[in-house]
């Protein structure tokens, strides 16, 4: 049994549904994620593989969605399978557009569509970081599972018994970032170097304030930057939180200036081998975690 996993929570899922499989990750060794290159032997992986799993005709990886459309397997999508009610909006920063209060919902909704395509996020507009949402990922496990079944019915039984397993993780991960995120916060906004975080912080309440996809050419100019760092001094904020790369520069910037702590998060689309050791629901925590710090959390 052989599975394609367009990013690393897909391989994790796929991992625990069936362990016996053979998953290859595309973007293996921490490899961007967005709008990855796949190579001709990826291609054909996907094209031949049992079962593939992508996160949907999204736009947040082209080519793997160009691929996946010959696919000669069983495909999950795993925005499908979350449902357009559950999925956010791209960019889901609430500064992004403040000038656009008060105008028509669909209006807004093209400005956040057409800030998301900038930094590869996707035409329809959604933010395809939905992994940080233990409630989608544990409908994702249950569509993983009839995939395997489909590909191998004399394992159908087990491979559902599996996804059962992964959802009651998923319930006891959910639970664990209400206690972690939903109780008494000082701050409920979080200065984020990346708006990769709206899943993990709109279902208790709180949200994100990204330092890259701001502006109007997707990354904060000087002047925005600077009014950040008013906003971090006016509202006592101690913490900025940066992944490696995207808005790295910007996010030790505005630290810097404002004179408070630099603290590392990761948006989990790609990960060391000694991150995946970890497993995705623990991953998960430890951003809870970084974010309760930013923000003050008791």
């Amino acid at each position: 049994m052989h599975a394609v996993a367009a990013v690393y929570p897909l391989a994790w899922m796929a991992e625990q549904v069936a362990p016996e499989a053979e998953v290859e990750l595309l973007n293996q060794g921490s490899q961007e994620a967005h709008d990855i290159q796949i190579t001709p032997q990826q291609r054909s992986a996907i094209e031949t593989a049992d079962v593939v799993l992508y996160l949907g005709e999204i736009d947040y990886q082209p080519q793997v969605e160009d691929a996946v459309a010959a696919a000669g397997g069983e495909v999950v999508s795993a925005a499908e399978a979350a449902g357009e009610e559950a999925l956010l909006p791209a960019s889901a920063d609430p500064h992004a557009h403040e000038e656009e209060a008060g105008t028509e919902d669909e209006h807004g909704h093209e400005e956040e569509s057409a800030t998301e395509d900038e930094q590869g996020g996707g035409e329809a507009g959604v933010d395809p970081h939905m992994w940080f949402d233990p409630a989608i990922m544990a409908d994702v496990a249950d569509e993983v599972a009839e995939a395997f079944a489909a590909a191998d019915p004399d394992s159908a039984e087990t491979y559902r018994d599996n996804a059962a397993q992964v959802r009651e993780d998923l319930t006891t991960l959910d639970e664990d970032l209400e206690a972690t995120l939903g109780g008494q916060c000082r701050l409920d906004e979080a200065i984020v170097s990346h708006a990769a975080y709206g899943y993990l912080l709109q279902p208790h309440g709180k949200s994100q304030h990204a330092l890259t996809n701001v502006g109007a050419e997707g990354d904060a100019s000087a002047a925005e930057l600077g009014e950040i760092v008013g906003e971090i001094r006016a509202e006592g904020i101690t913490h900025v939180l940066a992944e490696p790369v995207e808005g790295r520069d910007a996010a030790e910037t505005v630290a810097r200036e404002a004179g408070v702590e630099l603290l590392e998060i990761v948006p989990l689309d790609a990960v060391t081998d000694e991150q995946a050791a970890t497993g995705l629901p623990d991953l998960v925590r430890e951003q809870a975690d970084a974010f309760a710090t930013a923000l003050d959390c008791a």
